[in-house]
């Protein structure tokens, strides 16, 4: 059996970057007075914001604690295809298995295909990512974003 180290390399040199070869461009860079004056550079967006798109993009259902004025709150966010569907409430399977029913409230807001629309338009089969506020009385959405039918 044959050995690669390319991959390792390339870890490796990664590694080496991120952790000391920024630093030593900087202190490298500071060094030298510049030779023109110019127009400061516009502020470069914040990697993390990337990096939130890239994690929501991937996610497939999950929960979190909120803090706020009036106190914390629980939200539910999943994303999935519509296996049940009525006016009142809507059940939705992940990729993964995970099977939830949140009920539509008076301040429940739908989206289908980037238009606005209404509870009673979500359809089985269709492709959906729900945000709801979790109480004891169970599941309610805050939003749903309907993309139509699975392929």
């Amino acid at each position: 059996m044959r050995t690669s180290w390319a991959r390792p390399a390339l870890v490796a040199a990664v590694v080496v970057a991120l952790a000391g070869g920024g630093t030593a461009v900087a202190l490298a860079d500071t060094s030298a007075p510049p030779t023109t004056t110019s127009a400061p550079a516009p502020a470069a967006k914040h990697p993390a914001g990337k990096a939130r798109r890239a994690l929501a993009a991937r996610a497939e259902h999950g929960e979190v604690v909120l803090r706020g004025r009036g106190g914390d709150r629980t939200v539910d966010v999943q994303r999935g295809v519509v296996t049940a569907a009525s006016p009142s409430s809507v059940t939705v399977r992940s990729a993964d298995g995970y099977t939830a029913t949140y009920g539509f409230g008076p301040s429940s807001k739908v989206r289908k295909q980037k238009a606005a629309s209404r509870p009673s338009a979500v359809a089985v089969n269709d492709r959906v990512g729900v945000v709801a506020t979790k109480d004891p009385q169970g599941l309610t959405v805050t939003r749903l974003r309907d993309a139509g039918p699975a392929k």
